[in-house]
Order: C-alpha cells, then sequence, then structure tokens
C-alpha cells in the first residue's frame, strides 16, 4: 500500500532495502557467491571416573578437535585426520599421569543432512514486481567425535636412585633423599613430579654455592608386569663459587651508589641464587628501572669466584598523574600530581600534589630521602595547605611534618618524627572560631603483605598512627589522637574472581574535653571513604543537620567482589560506623548506621574505575540522611 504512493524509482530502491533487511532473504544463486560450510561437529571424550580427574581436563586441552571446535574443517577426510592427530598428544597426557597401559579409541559418526523445499511469494502492486525466492537449503546434525578413553591401571613409584656423576670430586654438598623430593614408594606416578624433584635438585645447588649444576641422566622406566616406575637421576654440580666483583651498567642519571647500596650479597660470599633474586624484586620495587638484568660469565674464575653484572635501564624520572572523582557528598572533584623519582640522583623523591572539590582544597608537597643515615631508613618531609568548607566546620590549616622511617622487614615498617598543625577553626555546630598553634610527635606502625594496593585481591594490612598534640599558645589544649585499622582479603580461587574484602577501624582521643577539642581533629566518619550510603561526615552524631564529630570512632566494612569478565565486577558491600561524642564509648545508648549497596568496577591496567551507590538502612529524623550517596573513583574502596 505504500509503494503505491511514491515514484516507480523510489518504489523500487525502497523494496530493495526492504527485501534485503527481511529474515530469511538472500540473492540468487546466479548473483550470490558460493560458499562451502565445513562440517560441523562435536567432541566427547569418555573414560571410566575420567571426568573427576584432572586428566580429562588436560586430554581437551591438547586435543585440536577439541580446541579448533568451531573452526570445522571442510570434509570428513579432514576431520578424521584432526582427530587421529589427537592420538599421540593424548597418549602423552596418559602417561603423564601414570596410565601407562591406557588405550584410546576414536569414533566418528557423519553428519545427518535433511532437504528444506523452495518457497516463493510474488508481490505486485502497480509498480516493479518483486519476487522473493527461498533457494534449497540443508538442515545438518553436527558429526559427532568420541574418543573413548580407558586408563588402565595407574603406576606406582617403586625405587628412585639420585646419584652424583663419577667425576664428580669429594666434599660436595649431599644430594636430597627422595622423601624430601616427594618421589614416595608405591605413590602414584606423576610425571610432574618428577619434573619438580629434578628442579628442587638443581635449586638445592644453586642455593647453596653452585651456579652450574645439570641434570646430566634422569631415567624413567616402567615395569609392565609390576605397575611401577623406577625414576633415576644423575647430578653434575659444577665448581663451587662465591660472588666476585660486582659491575652496574646502563646508569644515566642515578648513581652507582645507590644501585649497590640495594645488592644484598658481599664479594666473597658463596653463590645464593636467592640473593639474585631478592635483588632483582628490590631494584624493580624501587620503581626507577624498567629493564633488571643480572649476568655473569657462565664459568668460575681461578679464584673460585663469579663476578656479576647488573644491567639496567632506567625509567622516565618524572611522572604526573590526574584522576577525577564524583560523589553525591560534593560533586565533582579532581586530584593531581607530579613526581621526580630520582631529584640528586640518590632516588631522592619530590611529589606536588592537589586535591579540589567543593568542600576540599589541599595543595601538598612531599620529600622522600632513601637510605638516609643507613640503607633501611628513609627520611619523608611533608607541607601541605588546606581550606575545608565542611558541614561539620570551616577550617585553614597549614602542617608540617619531619618522620624518620625504619624499614625492618620488606613488609613492616615504623616512623616518628615532628609535627606542626597551625589553623584557623570554625566549629559550625556552635559558630566558635579558634586559633590552634598545635606541635605534635607522630608515630606510625604498618604491616603490609598486600601485593597490589589499588586492587588487592590477597594479604592484609594493619596500620597504627597516633600522636600527642601540644598547643604552644594554650596550656589547657593537649590531647592523645590515635587511629587503628586493617583490612583482609580472601580470594576464593587462583585467579582474582571471587574476593571477600574485611576492613575496620577504631579511633580514640584521650585527655581533652568534646567542647574544647579541635574539630578538624575530631572522627567523623560517613562517605565514599568509610560508611557508605551516609553523606560525608555524617555517620555520628547530629546537631540538626550538623555533624558534631566525635572523641572516638568504629568502623568497618564487608566487599564480596565478583567478576563478571576480565573487565567488570560487581561488588555487594554492607558498611558500618559511627562517631562517639565520648572517648570511651557507650555501645549501649548509641546505635551503629549502616549503609549497604552495589558497586560496578571496570578493570584497567593503572586499577578499577569504581561506581558505588549506597544506601542508609535507618534514615534518621530530621532530614539530614540522603535516600542514597554515589561515588565514583579510581581504585577499590579499601
Amino acid at each position: 500500500m505504500f509503494i503505491r504512493h511514491v515514484k516507480p524509482f523510489a518504489a523500487a530502491l525502497f523494496g530493495t532495502l526492504y527485501l534485503m533487511l527481511m529474515p530469511g532473504f538472500s540473492l540468487s544463486a546466479e548473483t550470490a557467491p558460493t560458499k562451502t560450510d565445513g562440517i560441523p561437529y562435536n567432541v566427547e571424550i569418555t573414560g571410566k571416573n575420567l571426568k573427576k580427574s584432572p586428566v580429562h581436563k588436560l586430554l581437551g586441552e591438547v586435543s585440536l578437535a577439541v580446541q579448533k571446535k568451531n573452526d570445522p574443517p571442510k570434509s570428513l577426510a579432514l576431520l578424521k585426520r584432526r582427530c587421529e592427530g589427537d592420538l599421540p598428544e593424548m597418549q602423552k597426557v596418559l602417561r603423564s599421569f601414570g596410565y601407562f597401559r591406557g588405550t584410546i579409541k576414536l569414533e566418528i559418526i557423519p553428519p545427518k543432512a535433511t532437504e528444506a523445499k523452495d518457497e516463493g511469494r510474488r508481490t505486485e502492486d502497480g509498480g516493479p514486481s518483486f519476487v522473493i525466492r527461498q533457494p534449497s537449503s540443508v538442515v545438518r546434525y553436527p558429526a559427532a567425535v568420541r574418543f573413548e578413553v580407558d586408563p588402565g591401571p595407574r603406576f606406582t613409584f617403586s625405587k628412585t636412585n639420585i646419584h652424583l656423576s663419577p667425576d664428580t670430586p669429594p666434599g660436595i654438598l649431599p644430594l636430597p633423599s627422595p622423601a624430601a623430593l616427594k618421589l614416595v614408594q608405591d605413590a602414584p606416578y606423576s610425571a610432574s613430579l618428577v619434573v619438580k624433584a629434578g628442579e628442587a635438585i638443581l635449586t638445592r645447588y644453586k642455593e647453596n654455592g653452585y651456579p652450574f649444576p645439570k641434570i646430566s641422566h634422569r631415567d624413567v622406566t616402567a615395569d609392565f608386569k609390576t605397575n611401577h616406575v623406577e625414576v633415576s637421576f644423575q647430578v653434575s654440580p659444577g665448581s663451587y663459587a662465591r660472588f666476585g666483583p660486582t659491575r652496574v651498567t646502563g646508569l644515566e642519571r642515578l648513581k652507582d651508589q645507590y644501585v649497590y647500596e640495594l645488592i644484598p650479597w658481599k664479594e666473597g660470599e658463596p653463590y645464593d641464587i636467592r640473593q639474585i633474586k631478592a635483588a632483582r624484586q628490590t631494584l624493580f620495587d624501587t620503581n626507577l628501572f624498567g629493564i633488571v638484568t643480572f649476568k655473569n660469565p657462565e664459568k668460575v674464575d681461578v679464584q673460585g669466584q663469579l663476578p656479576m653484572t647488573v644491567e639496567l635501564t632506567e625509567r622516565a624520572s618524572r611522572t604526573v598523574r590526574l584522576g577525577l572523582e564524583y560523589t553525591t557528598d560534593y560533586g565533582p572533584g579532581f586530584n593531581s600530581s607530579w613526581t621526580h623519582r630520582n631529584l640528586f640522583g640518590m632516588a631522592e623523591k619530590l611529589t606536588a600534589s592537589a586535591i579540589l572539590n567543593s568542600e576540599i582544597r589541599t595543595a601538598a608537597l612531599r620529600f622522600d630521602k632513601p637510605m638516609f643515615l643507613n640503607r633501611d631508613n628513609t627520611f619523608i618531609s611533608r607541607i601541605s595547605f588546606n581550606d575545608e568548607t565542611t558541614d561539620g566546620y570551616d577550617a585553614t590549616s597549614g602542617i608540617a611534618t619531619a618522620i624518620l622511617q625504619q624499614q625492618f622487614t620488606k613488609t613492616f615498617r615504623v616512623g616518628g618524627g615532628l609535627g606542626s598543625h597551625l589553623s584557623r577553626v570554625k566549629d559550625n555546630a556552635t559558630d566558635e572560631r579558634n586559633t590552634y598553634q598545635l606541635v605534635y610527635v607522630p608515630l606510625t606502625a604498618d604491616l603490609d603483605t598486600r601485593k597490589n594496593i589499588l586492587n588487592p585481591i590477597q594479604g592484609y594490612h594493619l596500620s597504627l598512627a597516633m600522636a600527642p598534640y601540644q598547643d604552644i599558645s594554650r596550656s589547657d589544649i593537649h590531647f592523645f589522637r590515635y587511629v587503628l585499622g586493617g583490612s583482609t582479603y580472601y580470594n576464593f580461587n587462583r585467579g582474582n574472581w571471587i574476593v571477600v574484602a574485611v576492613q575496620a577501624a577504631f579511633g580514640q582521643i584521650f585527655s581533652i574535653d568534646h567542647n574544647k577539642m579541635p574539630a578538624d581533629l575530631r572522627f567523623y566518619p560517613g562517605g565514599g571513604g568509610s560508611v557508605r550510603g551516609y553523606g560525608y561526615q555524617m555517620a555520628g552524631p547530629l546537631k540538626g543537620n550538623t555533624p558534631l564529630g566525635g572523641l572516638a570512632m568504629l568502623t568497618g566494612s564487608l566487599e564480596l567482589r565478583f567478576k563478571v569478565t576480565e573487565a567488570i565486577g560487581i561488588v555487594p558491600f554492607v558498611d558500618a560506623g559511627t562517631a562517639y561524642l565520648d572517648t570511651v564509648p557507650d555501645f549501649s545508648e548509641q546505635d551503629m548506621l549502616y549503609g549497604v549497596g552495589l558497586g560496578l568496577r571496570y578493570y584497567t591496567a593503572i586499577g578499577p574505575v569504581r561506581l558505588d551507590v549506597a544506601v542508609p538502612l535507618k534514615k534518621r529524623p530530621g532530614g539530614g540522611d540522603s535516600d542514597y550517596q554515589i561515588y565514583v573513583s579510581i581504585g577499590q574502596s579499601f
């Protein structure tokens, strides 16, 4: 009916496009290019108790028939060739698990096909005529490929022989026992255990002064009469060596002295491969190097030493970072930093940073001097200027600190120093304005086993920050403030698809009344960093809609982090917490506040982008609590 009212050419064009978009439309055989479809097929690997065994998974991984199922061959002959090519690889899998008598039977059932008839329809409506022709089609049922596996009996270890090569001089480090290598008599045979045993033998010697050990011979003999496997190793330890002179190459801006300080061995100490691995990790952890390589002449010199060369490629020394965030608390926010990681040639780091949003404006400068006084000490000085206009208080402040931090282990460090906190503060609950000239002694302790701070999936983090404060202009203003916090992460699988994350924090302020305590140093839970669902600083006692802050604080969070794909994840969470007006909380008189929500994570190379939507479980009377809160930033919430 529509084509009747348009010009013939336009009707023809419209009709052609309409027909091309209709389901089932295809060009005629004379104009359409022909396409030869492959032979679709399904694969089944069967066997007694096979699906409960890791053998089943490996059989599928080595099978081209399984891996290329979505790329079917053009003919049955090619399908047969593909499947027959799998048989030797599958036999290797069976033998690697000790099934030396195993057999595999291949069966291919050809596909079945039925033919559909042509269908036609003619449309004539005063204009050009069109014919819709459904060419003959074939409905195929896939071919069936079946690998029927009969593993047979599983062989077990019988005797394990480990001996030194005949030319080995006396006084060599003793060989490990078969039990130490987990080659236990009558245990099920596994080729991976044999390989790991050989690696363990070599590692034992590399960790005890022998840089070039070799497995001269490794024999695996299966006895089909007893269904046992005998394994033999012949070991050539090579020459004993001590670390020789160490040379550093490739440095451009960094001084050699800095690298030498990080090398854990000294010339003349016994060779130990663990020292080299530790040095490599330490150098990478500095973030100063893109490439770290350790080389040696591959032979021990006449003095029994092995010289070492450390080849390094420096990264760019300057980094600029820009970040955006959004919360319903204070709208859009901006943060940035500029870092110079090698200011004077000994990895001195200078960082300038800024935070800007509707409530907080901060500019800070931090200087880190590693290896201050000794290798494990770091001197850290920081100065910041802050302008805050929050619901609880308005404050303008300048803060300066100088801290000496001692790294006791790779994961544990403590620090202490001096600080100054100068501020003008308006307490919005009372409209009082005060000026403070505080000096304090910051003390910190930190135990951190996490591998990735932006997206931790395992490990834990414990921290303690405390300090006594004294106002130098007012003797009655003095107090002690501390915060103890911790988080832990449990990974339910080998990847990071399901992670449970738990966090808690508790803090107290002693020796001062609430009305004398500087408002900008009280505890204010609430917002994206603590109790989501409640506004920034709002998860505590209020006067009207104004947060009072507290002399004590308790918060906790639980997250279940599920990955839907490699790039997308969802995170249901619950947060709890509140502030208390008194130093010693009265848990019976003040209820905890709870927020629940759902988060979305988009995982990138620089860390996850976080979107959280949270609601308060209990809205307090007075209208101070919103129906929901939204948080957008980079990195997990904790």
